[in-house]
C-alpha cells in the first residue's frame, strides 16, 4: 500500500528510543495529545500539497514523488501523486479505489474483507484527524520537543504495526491543527519523509479529488 506501508519514514533524524514512561512523563504525553485533539477536532477538511522522498534499501537513490492529500472528516480521504508517475488513492468509508496511470485500471478493494489493511487505513486516518489518545494502547508515545510539537510512535510488541514499523513521528505545525512532516522508519530498512505544504484548512474541496485517475486542484 503506497500510503502506509509505502510511506516508510526517512531515517535522516536517529530519534532516541523511546523509553519507558514515569507517571510523570505520561501525565506529560496525554496532555500533549489532548491539546492536539481538541485542536485538530476543530478541522473537518484538509488540503495539501506533499514531497515524498522514499528511501528503499535496494536502491542508492531515493524516490520522489510529488502530489496532493485530501481529507474530509468523518470518513474521506485521498492520495494522489502526480510526479513522476500518476497514481490515486481514496478511501471513503470501509472502500478503497487505487488507480495508477500506467495500466488505467481502477482496483477496489474492501477493508471489511482485509483486517491488516483496516488497521493500517485506521492508523492512517489517526495520525491526519488527531485521534491520537486512542493510540496508547498500541503504541508508545514520547513527546520530543514542544516548539513545534514533535512526537514519536514506536508499536507496542505484540502488535500488528510492531511487525512492519520502527517508529512514526510526526511534526507539527505552531498553530498544532495539523501535520507538517510525517517520518516512517520500517524495520524491513525502508523509510519515507512526508512534507506537506500550502495546507488549507476548512475550506471547500473540488468533488474530483474523491474520484481516482482525475487531475484535482
Amino acid at each position: 500500500m503506497v500510503l502506509f506501508v509505502g510511506l516508510s519514514w526517512a531515517a535522516a533524524s536517529a530519534e532516541p528510543p523511546a523509553k519507558k514512561q514515569g507517571a510523570d512523563e505520561s501525565s506529560r504525553v496525554e496532555e500533549v495529545l489532548a491539546r492536539l485533539e481538541e485542536r485538530m477536532s476543530a478541522v473537518q477538511s484538509l488540503k495539501a500539497n506533499f514531497v515524498q522522498e522514499k528511501h528503499l534499501a535496494v536502491l542508492e537513490q531515493p524516490l520522489i514523488l510529488r502530489g496532493s492529500i485530501f481529507m474530509q472528516k468523518p470518513d474521506l480521504f485521498a492520495w494522489h501523486v502526480r510526479e513522476p508517475l500518476r497514481y490515486s488513492m481514496v478511501i471513503e468509508g470501509e472502500t478503497i479505489s487505487q488507480w495508477d496511470g500506467d495500466t488505467g485500471q481502477v482496483q477496489k478493494i474492501s477493508l471489511s474483507k482485509n483486517p491488516p489493511f483496516k488497521v493500517a487505513i485506521r492508523h492512517m486516518r489517526d495520525w491526519f484527524s488527531g485521534a491520537y489518545r486512542s493510540m496508547l494502547g498500541e503504541y508508545e508515545v514520547t513527546v520530543l520537543d514542544e516548539d513545534p510539537i514533535s512526537i514519536t510512535f514506536v508499536p507496542r510488541i505484540s502488535t500488528f504495526a510492531q511487525e512492519l514499523i520502527e517508529r512514526v513521528t510526526i511534526i507539527f505545525e505552531s498553530d498544532e491543527r495539523y501535520i507538517r512532516q510525517i517520518r516512517i522508519v520500517e524495520r524491513r530498512g525502508d523509510s519515507t519523509l512526508l512534507s506537506l505544504g500550502d495546507t488549507a484548512l476548512n475550506t471547500a474541496i473540488d468533488p474530483s479529488a474523491w474520484k481516482v485517475g482525475q487531475r484535482v486542484r
